[in-house]
């Protein structure tokens, strides 16, 4: 454990030793008091109206005492780097010297260069930069709340230290990693409370409706979003961190109500392999500062035995892969104004100070440790650089023919962390597969980004502590279904630019087609045809392949391609044609003219497996007993990347809503028991009536268990029975259950490339996420399975051999007709947290080409489907 040791000069402060008392706390309570305050500046309640802590602040308020601050103090300067998906500003407010501020561009420069290994650059000549991050999780308050102190202090305090401090850094101060939740849960605990505080922690006031305010709009957990870049808040976030690179970043977090307070280290097996020993050397630095000045008040606190720092794509790690010192900062939660906890009464304010007390030794220890950070900077990059080119290959080939959608959606993401990504201009070939001019990339290991680089591309299976509080495999080509390989071999032939983004052209159709065609493969293709049927354009889908004759020449079509024909439009052909372009335009798809309904081989189109596309009605269960992340990610998806309005109805009112109006139901993962009895029996009649249901993990297992999806789920005691516990010992308690769990791997499926849910897919194989022990047994019934795992089938991250051993050539998917309707079922949760591009398409497939599933798990529905298909031919 961490020595609780007094470095440097302790500031002299006027702490309460113990829980405040649930009046409000005076300014001077929360302050240090060895400094003087100018009284020009106002203070949060002369702008709020009340202390700080006395009620949650809101995300508006928040704002606009930062707005104050920076009218008030030449120490501010305030910038807007982004909006939330509600629209709410996120604020980055920057700190130093009015000279400074003057001189902000060549201070930045000054300081990147130090992570620059081609500069050279004197470390003590550049400024310390702390990226000050409060409350990314919008229920955790007091970290922003704490911040409205913390900027009154930097904007105030007037001290020779403090001016140092100052002088020699640039503070860029993040009140509020998650509007949109913060004001959620601000409005939620606000508006049930009591002049007379209820501390009872069953009050509604400490129980939040679905959604919590731990998320932001879509319900997304944003602190796994830093290295997925899927939302505004965190795209907004790295660039910025990207712009300066920090030395150092705090990350504001609450836990449960009976801990106390938790800074880093933490568990120490549980580092990721590219963060140095250095990094957490010092973080203990800074954690002996934390403990000293927590000592002085009587505060309890833990060190090293608690939270992970694994997934590079949260807070507290991502710094570390970037030369900077992430710090989790985890604080007892009052959850609203006061609660009752086995340590007594926890209060707002009392959370409060927690996180102003480490936001103040975080300042002050950083800075007296100012050579330490930045030579450590320094020499990380530098130690990169030296690395990538002691590697035993050059670096990563990255393709996707079929779809560039995928492929630019990958390395968009790279791009905004700064790695270069070098269009091929030769030939290569790499581990049997050829790489081609004009369509693959190289991703250079010698660049700064080196140990990022080998992070994001890692498929590591084997690690020292097999427990992981989040992910363990987060392999970013896999996610994408993208084709890559290590490269080491003679100098790749590259562009002289890197990839950017580019803006879509417009397409415009001047062709007098016969009809029009593109190609399922792009995964814009189900936002396309959605907003076809949304702007009434009769639309068609090949349920196989054909050639058609087209003005470039004859043109194959695999299954699932859409096509629009003359025919059987309402509206003028040319008014179609300036639709489907303008759709083309903006999904990037590339179209067709198709000048003949006779085609050279495959169906004409007139086919009837060329099917006429229905406008679709989604329904969603949400609520009570469902999922709220894997919701939010399905909401997501079929919102933003597909354009699908989502009903979602909680699932204690589905017994009152009238389900007649919908095509499709999304059951997504959860236990689903707030279901009443009679709900099973009524969505097998909507089925049987010609309705699509969709399950994933928990939703499809309930079908299962209702007799709506005809699969068996492998059963919990077959994994059990793999693990020999004979010899264990309380010691090995944490150790075994975390072997028993798959925490976040990647997993390989095997597709029938035939089957209608793979259409659009460019290979058999598709890399999916798994979370769970799901999985089916392989039907007897030939033609339901849709996929199953491979013979081997761990690609990335960590999951016990006893556990893949039963996992191995397991269903995964199984779908099949049920009366007139259709039954879909995903062990696994096919778009996880939305950067899953790769097989996010399989919900898409499942409610467009849904009618193409034609086997029934029913011997006698099969039987009376020939019947009725002989007397139609």
């Amino acid at each position: 454990m961490l020595r609780s040791l007094m470095i440097g000069v302790l500031l002299p402060l006027v702490w309460l030793a113990s829980a405040l008392p649930a009046k409000a706390v005076e300014l001077e309570d929360y302050l240090p008091q060895d400094v003087t305050y100018n009284p020009d500046i106002p203070t949060p309640e002369e702008v709020l109206g009340y202390q700080v802590g006395e009620w949650h602040v809101r995300h508006d308020q928040l704002v606009r005492y930062m707005e104050v601050l920076a009218q008030h103090s030449d120490r501010f300067e305030l910038e807007v780097a982004g909006r939330t998906h509600e629209q709410r500003p996120l604020l980055l407010v920057r700190i130093t010297t009015p000279e400074n501020q003057k001189n902000i561009e060549n201070l930045r420069q000054a300081h990147l260069a130090v992570a620059d290994p081609s500069q050279n650059a004197d470390p003590a000549t550049a400024p310390l930069v702390y990226y000050m991050g409060y409350s990314i999780h919008g229920d955790e308050p007091s970290g922003s709340n704490a911040s409205l102190l913390f900027a009154y202090y930097l904007a105030a305090a007037q001290s020779e230290q403090l001016e140092q401090v100052l002088n020699d850094s640039i503070i860029l101060l993040d009140p509020s990693l998650n509007p949109d939740g913060l004001a959620r849960f601000a409005q939620w605990a606000n508006q049930h409370k009591s002049q007379n505080l209820v501390a009872d922690p069953q009050h509604r006031e400490h129980v939040q409706d679905m959604p919590r305010g731990r998320v932001n709009h879509y319900w997304f957990d944003l602190n796994r979003d830093w290295l997925l870049l899927q939302h505004p808040e965190s795209r907004a976030r790295i660039a910025n961190f990207q712009k300066w690179k920090p030395n150092v970043l705090t990350d504001f977090h609450e836990m449960g109500t009976n801990s106390t307070f938790f800074f880093q280290p933490g568990i120490p097996t549980r580092r990721n392999p590219h963060t140095p020993e250095e990094n957490v050397t010092l973080t203990s630095v800074l954690a002996e500062r934390h403990a000293s000045a927590l000592d002085e008040q009587g505060r309890l606190y833990f060190t090293e035995e608690a939270f992970d720092d694994f997934y590079i794509g949260k807070g507290s790690t991502y710094p570390d892969v970037h030369g900077a010192i992430g710090i989790l900062f985890e604080q007892a939660s009052s959850r609203g104004h006061l609660q009752d906890s086995i340590n007594g009464e926890v209060s707002f304010p009392f959370t409060i100070q927690n996180q102003l007390t480490t936001s103040l030794t975080t300042l002050y220890g950083t800075h007296d440790n100012k050579e330490r950070f930045l030579d450590y900077q320094q020499r990380f990059f530098k130690d990169a650089m030296a690395a990538a080119d002691d590697a035993d290959f050059d670096g990563y080939l990255l393709q996707e023919t079929s779809d560039p959608e995928r492929l630019n959606g990958l390395l968009s993401i790279l791009h905004q962390h700064g790695i270069k990504a070098y269009p091929l201009e030769r030939d290569l070939e790499a581990n049997d597969t050829e790489y081609k001019a004009g369509k693959a990339y190289f991703v250079p290991l010698a660049q700064p980004q080196y140990t990022l680089i080998r992070a994001i591309f890692t498929t590591r299976q084997n690690f020292l502590d097999n427990t992981f509080y989040d992910v363990s495999g987060w392999t970013l080509p896999m996610a994408f279904n993208v084709q890559f390989d290590s490269y080491n071999g003679r100098n790749p032939r590259l562009a002289d630019t890197a990839w950017e983004p580019v803006p879509s052209t417009r397409i415009v159709l001047t062709d007098e087609a016969y009809a029009y065609a593109f190609s399922w493969d792009n995964y814009f293709a189900p936002r396309a045809l959605q907003a076809l049927l949304e702007a009434d354009v009769h639309v068609r889908q090949s349920y196989g392949e054909f050639t058609a004759k087209t003005t470039a020449g004859d043109t194959n079509f695999k299954p699932g391609a859409v096509v629009v024909t003359k025919a059987y439009q309402e509206q003028d052909w040319a008014e179609v044609q300036r639709i489907l372009a303008s759709v083309a335009s903006d999904n990037s798809l590339e179209v067709s003219a198709i000048t003949s309904g006779l085609t050279p081989s495959g169906m004409d189109l007139g086919s009837r497996n060329l099917r006429p596309v229905d406008p679709v009605k989604v329904l969603m269960l949400v609520g009570p007993g469902a999922s709220m992340y894997e919701a939010g990610e399905a909401w997501y998806y079929l919102d933003r990347h597909v354009g699908i309005p989502v009903s979602m109805i909680d699932t204690d009112r589905l017994a009152r809503s009238d389900i007649s109006r919908y095509t499709h139901i999304l059951m997504v993962d959860g236990s689903f028991s707030p279901m009443k009895k009679g709900a099973a029996k009524r969505l097998d009649k909507w089925v049987r009536e010609g309705g699509t249901i969709i399950g994933q993990q928990g939703g499809a297992r309930w079908l299962a268990e209702h007799d709506i999806l005809a699969a068996d789920f492998i059963e919990q005691d077959e994994f059990a029975e793999k693990f020999d516990t004979s010899a264990l010992t309380f010691d090995d308690m944490d150790s075994h259950y975390g072997k028993r769990r798959v925490a976040g791997a990647i997993f390989g499926l095997e597709l029938d490339t035939s089957h209608p849910l793979a259409f659009g897919f460019p290979r058999q194989q598709l890399p999916i996420f798994k979370d769970s022990l799901n999985a089916m047994q392989v039907s007897d019934t030939p033609f339901i399975t849709a996929a199953r795992y491979a013979d081997t089938p761990l690609l990335s991250g960590y999951a016990a051999e006893e556990n893949r051993e039963v996992l191995a050539s397991k269903a995964a998917i199984v779908a099949h007709r049920h009366g007139s309707g259709r039954v879909i079922g995903f062990a696994d949760n096919v778009n996880f947290r939305a950067f899953f591009w790769g097989s996010a398409k399989l919900l898409s497939n499942a409610i467009f080409v849904a009618p193409a599933i034609t086997p029934s798990a029913s011997d006698e529905e099969n039987a009376a489907a020939e019947e009725a298909a002989a007397e139609a031919h």
